[in-house]
């Protein structure tokens, strides 16, 4: 899932948004199918990418210039059920 990106998830890797030595979670909130020319951009290209909470998996990537790219998802992850523990609210996979 990147800008102008045609490859399917299914011939991709899945990348850690937040690289996971980097504390980033293995969790649904922290992944995405990158092929392989640009989780290489991701990680020695300049770039920088964030999921977009609440919007079942889009992308914002950044360019070095600092231009902005939207990316969504062919098919939408569905909604994380939530739980709520004295008061606080979060979903299942929340850290």
């Amino acid at each position: 899932m990147a800008p102008g990106c045609g490859i399917p998830a299914s011939r991709c890797e899945i990348d850690h948004t937040i690289a996971w030595e980097h504390g980033g979670p293995t969790a649904l909130t922290n992944h995405a199918p990158l092929c392989t020319g640009h989780h290489t951009v991701k990680h020695h290209g300049g770039w920088t990418v964030h999921h977009i909470p609440h919007t079942g998996g889009a992308l914002l990537w950044t360019s070095p210039t600092g231009r902005r790219y939207r990316v969504n998802p062919e098919r939408p992850n569905p909604p994380l059920p939530t739980i709520r523990r004295r008061g606080v609210r979060r979903t299942l996979l929340s850290p």
